[in-house]
């Protein structure tokens, strides 16, 4: 079973000691039905067996305690490595990559199948021990009588076949359900994410739920239905066919041939003893398939991120000069989504980057500056032509390294609440000085190394970003649409002021706007028309006219 093979991979110690101090426990139990057994017939023993008792029943607590607590500490270690190594791997993926995936899938893959395989390790230990329970048990009926048990064996093996075949449909169903989750997590980020435009309408919001959301719904409930449905009579069952097999014993047996009081005792008891451990699995049966499904999917996730990560190798290789220089040399690339479609290529671009240069990349909607910004970030591989920086190319070895030369404030940019990356003390300082600079004392402050709150405005959640930017101190700074949230008295101290202070630290700015009545204060201004540069030229406080 996967989910074994994968625990056995985490901590073959762990699963040793757990299997022989379950073993003892099983043993111990198994013990305590042939005492409980032998107590009923042998009443000159009382006084012996109750000894034995007592120290069968302190066996089996110190060691069921031992393995169920050693496998608890094994499954929880399991789950924490698989999150870690999943979010490591989606690090280490190229965005590009994460896109073509989707978003709604890898929520779904990190959230709800993560979950639902934690739910199923929880189940582990108690199968474990009753695992174990009923191979001793078994062991035990065997030294009563092999030859009964082996006849029970035959009946019951026609019970798990039956069992086997009877739950290919079940399984089925869950499958169907596994990957109904996927839409409906999409339908549910867009309920989420488009929330304004469905509660200003309506109309719109009530056909959304109805012809959206209710459909995938209703589907997810049948197929769900019908897989817990088939697990319950299968369960129901199977339960059923464990008792036809005490009255067979009970009813049939003895009258095709005679057995010994004691042994049919001791089986009846024992056979009674098991049922608990068989209930045991029949209910934790559709959440280890649902378990199994969910494996696959992270497998199959695992798999993908494996072999499109970029993961970082030694130090920077790249040459540390004192001034840096980037180059687009032949730089195209097709839109993401766009591949069939010719008219949509970015390039050829031809372009070098200076230290310290304040560059304003300009251009109508759909010119290609996001693409170009993504492909200067390295979040995207060049189709054709080369990014070289100081002199050597980037690859798909060195990208990740490349990327740390960069600072960004998207434009679709996620604001952590934390300050992360470096020493708490100083970036805590660090925040509270920009804080103030940026005339957010009023609104924020840092505590415990976070801010306060990120529930601010758009504009004032931008400069919060801003701030993160800061604290970073790279090299190289680029800005999407940072300005277009801001009224216009800060959108002037983001362009007379903040701009040029980066400028005169020696950071290279690279600024994609619309704002052309700041044109002026750019270095230069990189414009884009349908993907090619159109200008690139050096600027003075005269020429945004014939820019823009």
């Amino acid at each position: 079973m996967n989910m074994l093979r994968y625990l056995y991979q985490q901590s073959w110690r762990l699963v040793l000691f757990a299997t022989i101090t379950g073993a003892i426990s099983g043993l111990a139990s198994a013990g305590l039905v042939a005492v409980i057994n032998k107590g009923i017939s042998a009443d000159a023993e009382i006084a012996s067996l109750g000894w034995t008792f007592v120290a069968l029943c302190a066996a089996l607590l110190i060691f069921k305690i031992c393995s169920e607590v050693s496998l608890l500490h094994l499954t929880q270690n399991a789950i924490y490595d698989l999150r870690l190594q999943l979010s490591r791997k989606l690090l280490a993926t190229p965005l590009k990559r994460l896109q073509e995936l989707g978003k709604h899938r890898l929520l779904v893959i990190l959230a709800d199948d993560i979950n639902t395989f934690t739910n199923a390790f929880e189940w582990v230990p108690v199968l474990f021990m009753n695992s174990i329970v009923v191979t001793a048990c078994l062991g035990y009926l065997a030294w009563l009588s092999w030859e009964l048990l082996l006849m029970l064996a035959l009946f019951l093996a026609v019970g798990i076949i039956g069992f086997h075949f009877a739950e290919r449909r079940p399984l089925e169903h869950l499958g169907k359900v596994r990957e109904l989750k996927d839409a409906l997590y999409l339908h549910f980020r867009s309920l989420i994410e488009g929330s304004k435009e469905l509660q200003l309408n309506r109309d719109k919001g009530e056909a959304f739920v109805g012809q959206v959301i209710a459909p995938s719904a209703h589907e997810f409930r049948q197929w769900f239905t019908r897989g817990m449905t088939g697990y319950s009579i299968v369960a129901s069952v199977g339960t059923m066919i464990f008792y036809v097999n005490i009255g067979i014993l009970l009813f049939l047996i003895p009258l095709w041939f005679k057995q010994p009081v004691e042994v049919l005792t001791g089986f009846t008891i024992t056979l009674l003893y098991l049922i608990r451990p068989i209930v045991d699995l029949m209910i934790a049966l559709p959440a280890l398939r649902q378990a199994s499904i969910a494996l696959r999917k992270i497998g199959q996730l695992d798999e993908e991120l494996t072999s499109a990560a970029e993961l970082p190798q030694g130090p920077d290789p790249f040459p540390q000069t004192s001034d840096l220089r980037l180059e687009f040399r032949g730089v195209c690339h097709r839109y993401p989504g766009e591949r069939e479609d010719s008219h949509f290529m970015l390039g050829p671009i031809d372009v070098t980057i200076e230290q310290g240069e304040l560059i304003f990349l300009v251009g109508g909607n759909g010119s290609g500056k996001t693409t170009l910004a993504m492909l200067l970030l390295g979040f995207y591989a060049p189709e054709a032509g080369e990014l070289v920086l100081n002199g050597m190319p980037v690859t798909q070895h060195n990208r990740d390294h490349y990327r740390q030369h960069f600072s960004a404030v998207f434009a679709d940019f996620h604001l952590f609440e934390q300050l992360l990356g470096g020493d708490q003390a100083d970036l805590a300082t660090g925040a509270e000085r920009y804080i103030e600079a940026l005339g957010m004392r009023h609104k924020v402050k840092v505590e415990d190394s976070k801010f306060s709150t990120v529930a601010l405005s758009t504009g004032q959640r931008k400069r919060l970003a801003l701030v993160s930017a800061y604290l970073e101190d790279r090299p190289v700074y680029l800005f999407d649409e940072w300005a277009a949230d801001q009224d216009p008295a800060f959108k002037r101290v983001f362009y007379t002021e903040l701009l040029p202070e980066l400028k005169a630290r020696g950071k290279t700015v690279i600024a994609i706007t619309h704002d052309d009545a700041y044109f002026g204060y750019a270095d230069r201004i990189l414009k884009l028309e349908d993907g090619h540069v159109t200008v690139d030229c050096v600027q003075r406080p005269d020429d945004t006219a014939n820019v823009a």
